[in-house]
């Protein structure tokens, strides 16, 4: 009786141990949390994880992601909560979870992610009121974040406050600084209100001695004094920062405040300090880079090995439920394969009867897309044929017109219904693409050019530079009727010394289409009432576009898209 009493002491003084240890470690990496000091807490969890239970190892790997995230390892956190989103968790657990994943979603600009993470957190604090008075603040903190972000100020600012009451109403000391930093950022419109809660957050995390944090709150009133340009108070609080930095293991804190301290140097025209100060900044940003770079190796080999592991694992067991299923598998094999010959021989000649159906049906919609083709490329020969006609009446008017202001009149029309015509006649249709129709812009311009040469009273030259681009008609129509009322207010207005010279360069930049074009006139006469049609027509061109231009003189830059 003694031996199997003295066996249970001596196992429930292991657990206890255990126990105590883990409690250790936890409490030690609440404080390198606390404290900003990241990196320490990651290593602390990377070389004691494996010491533990399933269960500590999870509540490990939770924090963990925190630590990730803020490390700015956000593929690594991400993947690792994806794997615990996946696993078993304690409802506190998940709440933890889907509040680091809404912002790891944050900072990637996927509001959709956020708005999914914020929902559950919500749903479990509400289905589990014994871990709202621990995790309430934390989860209204990152909620006003998302609404903030995402452009309802008005309802981030709301929550902000709530987070605040919330905070004093349990006595949420950890958060509560945290909710003064959010009102602050909220206030951007009132600087004094902003000063207010940021120096509030500062006395705060003063009494909770964060370190960093403190360094954080006096960069931030730095710079809010030096956008208020009152150098003075700024120097007062970044040197403030600087002297409580020497301790500091978060580089690019330390980094952010030498290098707002190098803008003010530059701000009080000290290049000689402010380069001094920017140096230092860019020592401590190559060191943070570097740093991240190492966690980030390192973190992939821990990942690497931990996923190698859990696969060796798995392989494991499916080897030994593989072995004792193996004879029956056969046998099923056996089975199958004997219903699979019958079943394809019965089913030959069925193959053979789909065979014939689909290659008929192949030909019946080669045909089909065949007669399409011609109708499309039939309907637009006659397009062009009553276009023709319409201009042959547009000439005979013209003829029998005996005012010249008239006459002039007709001209104009002609020019554009002849516009509309050489695009049909450029036409190219291919059933193929998307919308079938497509047009080539340098041939395009050239016979725009060409039209006017032949049928103006007026000689001019020209200079021609355009891409050879294929646009669609929705594009290449109003581009050409806006060409065609360039050349025509150039022909009209346009006054030079010698010959007329017109310039037109067109180009493909990115995903846009820029013209540049212009004349020699020295005089520019152009009427630009809003009666005038060309002036009616050119923007009317430019808005179906939906582009915009600019015009000095008789120089017109245009951009728009090219889809």
């Amino acid at each position: 009786m003694r031996k199997y009493s003295s066996f249970f002491l001596l196992f429930l003084m292991v657990f206890c141990s255990g126990q105590n240890a883990f409690h250790a470690l936890r409490k030690e990496l609440d404080n390198k949390i606390q404290n900003s000091d990241y990196p320490t807490a990651l290593e602390l969890i990377n070389q004691n994880r494996e010491h533990y239970n399933p269960e500590e190892k999870t509540d490990l790997d939770v924090s963990k992601v925190k630590i990730l995230t803020e490390l700015g390892l956000y593929d690594e956190a991400f993947k690792l909560s994806q794997n615990l989103i996946n696993s078993k968790l304690t409802p506190e657990q998940q709440i933890k979870i889907h509040i680091e994943r809404e912002l790891i979603f944050e900072i990637n600009n996927d509001e959709k992610s956020c708005k999914i993470e914020i929902d559950k957190a919500e749903q479990l604090l509400k289905d589990h009121p014994e871990f709202k008075s621990k995790n309430y603040s934390h989860f209204l903190i990152r909620k006003s974040s998302y609404y903030r972000v995402n452009g309802h100020r008005e309802l981030a600012f709301k929550i902000a406050n709530e987070a605040k009451k919330y905070a004093l109403l349990v006595n949420d000391q950890k958060n509560l600084p945290d909710v003064e930093l959010i009102l602050g950022l909220g206030n951007r419109k009132n600087p004094e209100k902003m000063l207010e809660h940021f120096q509030r957050a500062l006395y705060l995390y003063k009494k909770l001695h964060h370190n960093e944090a403190i360094n954080s709150m006096y960069n931030n009133i730095s710079f809010l004094y030096l956008s208020k340009k009152d150098y003075k108070m700024a120097n007062i609080y970044i040197d403030s920062a600087i002297a409580n930095s020497k301790n500091s293991k978060v580089l690019n804190y330390r980094a952010d405040i030498f290098q707002l301290k190098s803008e003010i140097m530059e701000k009080q025209n000290q290049p000689d300090s402010a380069l001094h100060y920017y140096k230092l900044a860019s020592g401590l940003y190559n060191q943070f880079n570097n740093q991240q770079r190492d966690l980030k190796v390192k973190e992939l080999g821990i990942q690497f090995n931990f996923q190698k592991e859990k696969t060796e694992k798995e392989q494991l067991q499916k080897n030994i439920a593989g072995t004792r299923k193996l004879n029956i598998t056969l046998f099923i094999l056996l089975v199958v394969l004997i219903g699979f010959i019958w079943f394809i021989l019965k089913s030959k000649k069925r193959i053979e009867v789909q065979k014939k159906e689909i290659s008929d049906n192949n030909n019946a919609l080669q045909r089909n897309l065949e007669e399409k083709q011609f109708l499309v490329q039939e309907l637009n020969h006659r397009v062009k044929n009553n276009l023709s006609v319409i201009l042959s009446l547009i000439d005979f008017q013209k003829d029998e017109a005996e005012n010249g202001l008239h006459k002039k009149k007709f001209e104009d029309l002609y020019k554009r219904i002849r516009t509309i015509m050489i695009a049909h006649e450029l036409y190219s249709y291919n059933i193929n693409h998307s919308d079938h129709s497509y047009i080539e812009i340098q041939d395009y311009t050239h016979k725009i050019f060409e039209t006017h040469k032949n049928s103006s009273g007026r000689e001019f030259t020209c200079d021609l530079k355009s891409e050879n681009l294929l646009l669609k008609v929705d594009k290449a129509l109003p581009l050409g009727l806006l060409l065609n009322e360039l050349i025509t207010n150039s022909l009209k207005h346009a006054q030079s010394d010698g010959d007329l010279r017109l310039t037109l360069n067109l180009k493909k930049v990115e995903n846009n289409i820029e013209i540049g074009y212009q004349d020699n006139g020295k005089v520019f006469s152009f009427d630009e009432s809003k009666s005038s049609l060309g002036i009616f027509i050119i923007e009317g061109m430019i808005k179906q576009l939906r582009g915009h231009y600019r015009r000095t003189s008789s120089e017109y830059k245009i951009t728009f898209p090219d889809v």
